[in-house]
């Protein structure tokens, strides 16, 4: 509670409406209620990400559904593919596994553990393969539920430079299928089964190996199809192994980059002289350009309207906006409005997002684990 206090009292000192009145604490609770600042619904997660209103880091554009789908194969891009390129996800060549943070809750006690994950691009369920008998494999026995999260500092090589700008998160909620030998004896299991040993065990250098030594002189696609099978389930009976995968229930993407994302930045003159003579988009964001460009096609679109352009502009006169482009006036530099409504830059668009898929069968996916 003194957290919160002190978190509000600051408020209050940036927002001059407030600063003018003397609250109480209920007062100044009521207030972020009123402004999103916080939920009111005690059984909600209590976290800023599931907050879709008001604040200075959110942007006056939502993502479309295309948006957000593109986004979450372009952040939870891993590193280059390693196994056999036939088998590579798309034309990118990256094999998409990374290493994440997985939270786990049993017995009323959490766990949190790092682990290798691949994303499936196609259902964009995150793939796994652990050893059995860890804290993380025996908490997803009896509790299905996790929350899983990858940050990523976009610019490694220029640590000087370095700020929370610079970043991007990523905050996976999904419901953990394990596969057993019984999901061989249905289509849908040997489905997914295989799609899971084509798509993660290439990554892997001497698990690929093995799994691909047991088709590698066949040609017949039967009998490649049974060598496969055959190798998943002795995987699955030898018990060493957990196999499984994260179906999504919702998947939130934080990009405060996204605030000042222009080829023509204006955050401070350092970035400014770092820009002069570089590509179009000159932080090495780790991010395709035709993502980013689709990202300010779609802002742009979205503000040739006058609904949308409306839209702007009353966002960018409420709030914290007009004092903070007060500040930067004194610097001479653009308004906040001003940078949003440049053709060039993304800037407007929400930093943090929300995903959620339209259904997922979460008792079915649940029952897995039983």
């Amino acid at each position: 509670m003194k957290k919160i206090f002190a978190l509000l009292v600051a408020l209050m000192l940036l927002v001059p409406t407030l600063a003018a009145a003397e609250m109480t604490e209920a007062e100044m609770h009521a207030w972020a209620l009123a402004n999103g600042y916080v939920k009111a619904d005690v059984d909600a997660l209590a976290s800023a990400t599931t907050n879709k209103a008001g604040g200075v880091n959110f942007g006056a554009i939502e993502w479309t559904e295309e948006l957000q789908v593109m986004a979450i194969k372009e952040f939870l891009k891993g590193g280059h593919y390693l196994g056999d390129a036939n088998y590579a996800q798309d034309e990118t060549g990256w094999n998409y596994r990374e290493m994440y943070q997985m939270a786990t809750v049993y017995g009323n006690m959490p766990n949190n553990t790092n682990l290798e994950l691949v994303l499936d691009i196609d259902s964009l369920c995150l793939l796994g393969v652990s050893e059995a008998g860890t804290s993380k494999t025996l908490h997803i026995q009896h509790n299905p539920n996790v929350s899983i999260s990858w940050c990523r500092q976009l610019r490694p090589h220029e640590e000087e430079t370095y700020n929370y700008y610079c970043s991007y998160g990523v905050q996976f909620d999904g419901v953990v299928r394990i596969f057993t030998p019984a999901d061989l004896e249905t289509e849908e299991g040997k489905a997914k089964l295989l799609n899971l040993f084509d798509k993660y065990y290439p990554t892997l250098a001497t698990s690929w190996m093995g799994y691909a030594a047991t088709f590698a002189n066949l040609t017949d696609e039967a009998e490649i199809l049974a060598a496969k099978l055959g190798y998943i389930e002795k995987q699955l009976k030898g018990g060493a192994m957990v196999i499984y995968e994260v179906v999504p229930t919702r998947i939130i993407i934080t990009a405060p980059f996204l605030i000042n994302m222009s080829p023509s930045m204006t955050n401070g003159i350092k970035f400014v002289n770092q820009m002069e003579g570089e590509k179009k988009y000159a932080y090495d964001l780790l991010l395709t350009e035709e993502f980013l460009d689709a990202l300010v096609a779609y802002k742009n679109e979205y503000m040739a309207t006058e609904e949308g352009k409306a839209q702007v502009e009353a966002y960018y006169s409420t709030g914290m906006y007009p004092m903070l482009d007060g500040l930067c006036a004194q610097y001479g530099a653009p308004t906040s409005l001003q940078i949003c409504m440049m053709p060039t830059t993304a800037a407007g668009l929400k930093t943090q997002t929300t995903w959620v898929p339209a259904v997922v069968d979460v008792d079915a996916t649940a029952a897995a684990t039983k």
